[in-house]
């Protein structure tokens, strides 16, 4: 209590920011009490208190740094015309596949949705109870139906 107000002024020259300098000053004296043991008098103490708000402070300072930069990257990122373009066109395009597939006939639609979630053919033929000849079929169909109904899109794909 005796040094926090003046440790808080302190730290406010390097954050201008009352409640960071107060949250740093916090910090400081944690880091005192985890290091009591080695600080033996008052002066030693205070110059510990003093450099580690200090050093604290300049690390929340970066930190901020590195944040607002991160921030504003990804801000003109996102303000982008082409992420714009770009996300329109993913959304697009796969709101015509899911509607491609969801119009091929039920074992192939089941298949085909099974086979984009990962699922090996094995796997499929346990799931769905058919062989491992009938999973390679309805593959094949369905790709083969998926071509067929989205010919006239294919350039969008390359978009993507």
């Amino acid at each position: 209590d005796r040094y926090f107000n003046s440790l808080v002024l302190f730290a406010e020259r390097y954050l201008n920011n009352s409640e960071e300098s107060k949250s740093v000053i916090q910090d400081a004296f944690m880091a005192l009490w985890e290091n009591r043991s080695i600080l033996q008098d008052e002066t030693a103490i205070k110059a510990y208190l003093y450099s580690t708000a200090r050093n604290k402070a300049l690390n929340l300072i970066k930190h901020q740094k590195i944040a607002d930069e991160y921030n504003r990257e990804r801000l003109q990122r996102i303000d982008s015309e082409f992420y714009y373009m770009q996300s329109v066109i993913e959304e697009e395009t796969q709101r015509m596949i899911f509607t491609a597939i969801d119009s091929l006939p039920e074992q192939c639609r089941k298949v085909c949705l099974l086979n984009l979630d990962g699922w090996n053919n094995m796997e499929i033929s346990r799931q769905l109870n058919i062989s491992l000849n009938t999973v390679k079929f309805h593959k094949k169909n369905a790709y083969k139906l998926l071509r067929e109904k989205l010919q006239d899109y294919f350039h969008l794909l390359f978009l993507v």
